[in-house]
């Protein structure tokens, strides 16, 4: 599964960078909640296609797990790496106003300890789609806000607690979650 992610994501890059350079303009975001989220690092690189559409890639990660005493294994962490690669269609012009858009979109995960002692871990793939706008502060600088819902299947495995607990429930099933839920800071060029 991750070599088909890279490859994906390889064919993207490609396809974007053999577009004709005149008159393009790329953009470089980050979303502050993401921040917000146990300091997960995230960047999204877009281009524009056409005067109504966009491409994007966009990656997080979080390596981080933080001391607690509110569980017996005594951390909580929401750990992460994920790509998504997508388009967004934009009525007016590119950057500017409501955009929607669609993704596909992987990610492997390990979170626990937040809201009971156990833990779950595994690889999520799925397709999404979202909504926001694009508020033009400044010639280069935009605040963008947006939702999306995500909607895909991951194999999982649960654990009695967030540090080398006993494996409790393991498995595939489906999913449909919101996601992306965003205030980027995007700056274009």
């Amino acid at each position: 599964m991750r070599k088909k992610g890279v490859i994906l994501s390889v064919w993207i890059i490609l396809c974007t960078v053999s577009l004709p350079a005149k008159g393009q303009r790329w953009s470089i975001a980050t979303n502050l909640l993401d921040y917000a989220n146990f300091l997960t690092i995230n960047a999204e690189l877009g281009a524009s296609v056409h005067q109504h559409w966009s491409v994007f890639m966009k990656g997080r990660y979080n390596p981080f797990s933080f001391p607690t005493t509110v569980n017996e294994a005594g951390r909580i962490q929401n750990r992460c790496g994920s790509v998504s690669a997508g388009f967004k269609y934009w009525p007016f012009f590119v950057y500017s106003g409501f955009y929607c858009g669609g993704r596909i979109q992987w990610n492997r995960y390990n979170s626990g300890g937040i809201f009971s002692k156990s833990s779950e871990e595994g690889d999520a793939l799925g397709i999404g789609m979202g909504i926001g706008y694009s508020l033009i502060l400044t010639r280069h600088l935009n605040v963008e806000f947006g939702l999306g819902l995500w909607i895909g299947g991951t194999g999982y495995r649960k654990y009695s607690t967030t540090a080398c607990g006993k494996l409790t429930e393991w498995g595939v099933k489906p999913f449909i979650a919101p996601n992306d839920i965003q205030i980027n800071i995007l700056y274009t060029f």
